[in-house]
This record gives structure tokens, sequence and C-alpha cells, in this order.
């Protein structure tokens, strides 16, 4: 995120999903908007036989081993990467874990004998979410398995294949898994985080290892490139199940980097920026953004320290403040606003109209006929009242991030459709508004699977973008703003941010 005198970057975090209870009835829908890439929820390689039958819920389907192995005891994976829920229903569905997608897509895994990974966690594609066991109402061992859009049950598909018509038994109907190896651990709804860790005007690409070293590697830009391979700038930092940010908490122009442990503990650590290197970590806050909740990072109050505020993501939808001091943030987390960015709409903060606070803004991701970007805006100890700014934008699964794009103080959005068009489309703030619904700003850039970003890589106050290919290829790429356009993406780096890291 680009940096401009008397304005503020932003920052956006991870939202998650809360569900309620189930329902008892299969419901047929519509086609819905375009679902993720879905794979087998089970391991690479594997082959199991599916059935559905006339209790099942909601166009489910059950799974059996048929390889020889056995069902239970055999690990449950993410069939698309997102925020993982854990339940339990002992009369029912027993513990079970609901992965919410974005886009309004959901999948739901019945049965578990455990649990592999926190609630709330980030799940990448491919990841062990539990155990399959016989929990609940249930008659053996098995995957209880379902897809669904905006609540509704839609017929499960695999690599883009129906596996309709259902068969009524066992062995009748098969499926090899390749959903082999987890996929990129890639925070779906951040929108923007701040990565000039030098202080020199030129926002830097950062890597989490996460797994069992998680280590912090940072490649600095020349302006032209992003130098270095391995220079590790802290070697333990943000854990499994925890949601990592950054941004400038001592107001010394180097962003540091943020970590959100959740769960019951709910702590929040901070490693300052050195320059050079990232200082150990130390708890700057012992209860923010517990559980599932969404948390964030931005300069809320304009005294050039980044606070922190988590969004509820729930039927409530508050958004909690706690502010920076320099060394820590403040006790008690303050309630700044009441109802914004429900279940299913991606958060995120920028100043949009350029007073040197940020403000919250929430994009609905529906289909074109309700894809709103609504803001509330910073009164510096209150945001105010919602205001639609933008009445299509970010449509579905694509991927809107915020930053000021043209260099005039005003943060801007910018979604990235990252299919097989890539395109990228921009709407510019006019300080009551974002103007532009189909202003094409580059027509080629982000592939399916990859990672887009926006950040000021060359330091002349315009945020350009930048992808992190991920794969085989582990590439950086980077398309300079012109301030009406992103010219075309040139390679930066060569081998960074691997499948696995969380990159920014």
């Amino acid at each position: 995120m680009s940096r401009h005198p008397g304005t503020v970057r932003l920052l956006t975090a991870l939202l998650t999903l809360t569900v309620g209870v189930l329902a008892g009835a299969v419901v047929t829908s519509s086609p819905a908007l375009a679902a993720p890439n879905f794979k087998a929820p089970f391991p690479c390689g594997q082959r199991w036989t599916y059935s559905h039958h006339s209790a099942e819920v909601r166009l489910a389907l059950d799974f059996v081993r048929a390889d020889g192995g056995s069902t239970a005891g055999t690990p449950q994976v993410a069939s698309a990467a997102g925020v993982a829920r854990r339940y339990s229903q002992p009369s029912g569905a027993g513990n079970y874990i609901v992965i919410d997608h974005g886009g309004g897509w959901t999948t739901y895994y019945f049965h578990l004998s455990a649990y592999s990974v926190p609630d709330g966690a980030y799940v990448r594609q491919g990841q062990q979410i539990g155990v399959t066991g016989s929990t609940g109402n249930s008659s053996g061992a098995h995957i209880h398995y379902e897809q669904l859009h905006n609540g509704v049950g839609q017929t499960i598909v695999v690599n883009g294949v129906s596996l309709a018509p259902y068969p009524g038994q066992y062995h009748q109907k098969y499926l090899v898994s390749d959903n082999c190896g987890a996929g990129p651990a890639v925070d779906r709804y951040l929108a923007g985080s701040p990565t000039d860790f030098t202080g020199d005007g030129r926002d830097d690409v950062v890597a989490f290892t996460r797994g069992s070293l998680n280590d912090v590697y940072v490649s600095t830009s020349t302006g032209s490139s992003f130098a270095g391979t391995s220079i590790k700038w802290n070697d333990f930092f943000g854990l499994d199940g925890e949601t990592l940010l950054t941004g400038d908490f001592n107001g010394d122009d180097k962003d540091d980097i943020v970590t959100f442990t959740h769960g019951t503990l709910a702590d929040v650590y901070v490693a300052l920026s050195t320059g050079t290197s990232f200082a150990p970590s130390g708890k700057w806050h012992d209860w923010f953004a517990p559980h599932a909740e969404v948390p964030a990072v931005g300069d809320v109050n304009g005294d050039g320290l980044d606070d922190i505020v988590t969004f509820t993501h729930d039927a409530a939808a508050d958004v909690y403040v706690a502010l920076s001091t320099g060394t820590g943030f403040t006790g008690t987390a303050v309630k700044w606003h009441e109802y914004f960015s429900i279940p299913g709409e991606h958060p995120a903060l920028g100043d949009v109209n350029g007073d040197g606070k940020d403000d919250i803004i929430t994009f609905t991701q529906g289909p074109a006929t309700a894809s709103d970007v609504i803001v509330a805006l910073s009164t510096g100890t209150t945001f105010g009242n919602p205001q639609k700014w933008h009445d299509l934008f970010a449509v579905g699964t694509e991927q809107p991030r915020v930053g000021d794009i043209n260099g005039d103080g005003l943060d801007d959005i910018v979604t990235f459709t990252c299919d097989a068009n890539a395109d990228v489309y921009a709407a510019t703030s006019t300080g009551t508004a974002f103007v532009g619904t189909t202003i094409k700003w580059n027509d080629h850039f982000c592939l399916p699977g990859e990672f887009p970003y926006l950040a000021d890589a060359d330091g002349d106050d315009k945020d350009d973008i930048v992808v992190f290919t991920k794969g085989v290829t582990n590439d950086v790429y980077v398309g300079l703003s012109t301030g009406t356009t992103f010219a075309p993406g040139t390679k930066w780096h060569d081998y960074f941010g691997l499948d696995g890291e969380t990159t920014l």
C-alpha cells in the first residue's frame, strides 16, 4: 500500500462465516454464481464410492472408501480454500465443519471423529480439516458432503463435472481424488496491506512460511525489482490458524508485522521492523478478534499509528477498535459500529475521502444485481452511517483490493477476475463515491490459482498491481500504475512465495 502525506494506508483481513442449525429438507435452486473449482473431500489418489438417499439434506452425497482402505480414520480434506468453522450436533450431524469459500459458497463435512483445524482457521484446498468417523446420527463411518450457495444445496460438482444423476446405493459410481497437496495459503478476504518494511517509500514483499518453521522472509523493492531470495527477517512468527497482517504500529514509517491468535486466548502479537529485520514479538493485546472474527489494521483516528479493527461478521455485525499507543493496543476494545459487513461480504479498510483517517468498506460480492460497495467514514472516534459508494463491483468470486492507484490521496477500489480472462477493473474515489463500473485497467493479470495484490512498488505514490504466481514457478509480477491504467506485468522476482506460504 502506498504512503502519501496526510493520508493513511489500508488493510483488511479474513472473513468468516456463522452457520445456523441444519435444515432437514432437500432444496433445489436455479444455477448458482460461479463456484470455486471444488475437488474431492478425501486425500489424493484414494478411490471412494458414493450414494444419495431420501433422508439426505440439501443434495448431499455420502462417500465410503472403495480401494481397500478403512473409511474410519481417513482424513477429510478441504475441497476448496476458505474459512473453517467447527460445530457439534450430537443428535444429527455429529462433529462437523463448514467452510466458507466466498461468493456465498460453503461446503459441509459431517460425522467427524475429530477436528484437525482450529475454529475460524483459514484452510487451503487439500488441507486436512478432520478425521472420518460416525458421530451423531450415523449408521457407520462415512463422509457426508454438501455444496451450498447462499444456504441452498447445489448438485455436487468436482473438477467442474457434475456427479448427477446421483446413485441410490454404493458401488454404482466411483470417484478418485486429485486433491493433491495443500494449495496456496492465501487469505481470500485480504484486500490490502502496507509492506514498506525499510521506510524508503517503496513497498516490499513478505512471505510467512507457516508450518513447523514459522519463518518470515522479505524481499525489498529497488524500484524496478524485488531483491533477495532468502533474506530471513524473523525466525518464529505466525502459527497455523492465526491471521497475519502488517502495519506501522509505532509511527516510524516502517511497517511491522502482527498476528492474531484467535481461539480462546485471542492474543495479538507485534514484531516491530528495524529496517533490516523484525524484532522479537511482544504481546500488544490479550483479547481481540476471538474465534472466527475478522481482524484488520488501519489508522482509524489519524494519529499516524496503525490501529486494530475487528468485524464480528455474525448476525450482530459489530465493528470493534483498539487504538495503538505506539507500544501496545489500548485495553478493552470499543465498539465503533454496530452493523457493518455481514457474513458473505468482504470487509476492507481505506482512507477513501483523504482526511487521514481509515474508513471501513464492505464489498457485498453477490451476483451482478447485488454487488454493492458500502462505506462508513471514520470520525476519529466512531464510524458513521453506511452509504453506498458503488453499485456494481467485485462480482461473486472476484478478488477486490483497495489502494490509491492514481496518486490523488484518496483510496480507490480494484477487482481482479483471476479467471481465464484475467481482467483488472478499477473505480476511483471522488471523496464521496467510487466512479467507473467497467473501466478495465489491465486485460491480462492474475490467472486462476494466483494471488493478486496492490502495492506502491516503485515509490511514485501510485499503487501498482502485484501477483504471486505460486504453483510451480513462484514468480512475482508487477504492473505499474500510470494513473489511468496498469502497464503490462513484468517479472520482479523469480522465486518467492511458495504454496503453503502467506504472501503480502
